[in-house]
């Protein structure tokens, strides 16, 4: 059977409000999807999953594999089941921009939820990632999201995971596109903030109707007091 769901843990709006110790396992992770990107606990490393396997990309830009031990404190994943196929090859560059929009040509409707894979050979890739922290918490995203470390990389082969939520979704999730990347060579990763291209992208779409997320059952989000709004405005 075809699993529609998406997954979310910890929703958006306690995720910018300083919610970052929760106590979601890769384990438990794995059998939620074989897709995915979020956070490991603490903002210790931001997590791009691809073929059931969790990586962490820490804030000096190494990467590695989270054992099923590890914690997570939000995520997206999907089981990717591939329902669309396009190719990016008719411009002679290819931005974040122009992805999105090519995006928002080809899926079916903006009221659904989507999962993306996009292989290719960029000619450069620029990625955010963040700073642990440790409690207690005083910055939240609207300042460390400006301030993060930057890894950037030159004729780079890899996968971006790319997630698409409608704008009813409000602050629970990031509303629009949402793009992780992890190079092949695994030297490079995290949050995609742009990247450039002149070669064929080969992008995989599935489309989501059934949508579960989870709330951290613990201390911190039981007393978080989510008054601060912030979505992403720039990559």
């Amino acid at each position: 059977m075809v699993n529609d769901t998406y997954y979310h843990y910890s929703i958006w709006w306690a995720f910018v409000n300083k919610v970052f110790d929760a106590d979601l396992s890769v384990a438990t992770l794995k059998t939620k999807g074989d897709t995915g990107l979020g956070s490991f606990n603490l903002l210790d490393g931001e997590m791009v999953m691809i073929d059931g396997i969790a990586y962490r990309v820490r804030e000096d830009g190494s990467i590695s594999e989270g054992a099923d031990s590890d914690t997570i404190v939000y995520a997206n994943a999907a089981f990717f089941n591939e329902e669309i196929t396009i190719e990016l090859k008719n411009q002679p560059t290819t931005d974040i921009e122009l992805l999105k929009s090519n995006l928002l040509e080809t899926i079916p409707s903006k009221n659904f939820f989507y999962v993306f894979k996009i292989n290719g050979v960029f000619n450069y890739m620029k990625c955010g990632g963040l700073k642990k922290q440790e409690p207690p918490f005083d910055e939240g995203l609207d300042v460390l999201i400006p301030n993060r470390p930057i890894f950037e990389g030159n004729d780079v082969s890899g996968t971006i995971v790319g997630f698409y939520c409608p704008d009813f979704i409000g602050n629970i999730n990031v509303k629009g596109f949402h793009f992780h990347f992890i190079s092949d060579d695994k030297k490079l990763g995290g949050h995609v903030m742009d990247f450039k291209s002149s070669n064929i992208l080969n992008v995989g779409i599935d489309k989501k109707t059934d949508y579960h997320f989870v709330l951290p059952d613990n201390t911190d989000f039981e007393n978080v007091s989510l008054e601060k709004e912030f979505q992403y405005k720039k990559n």
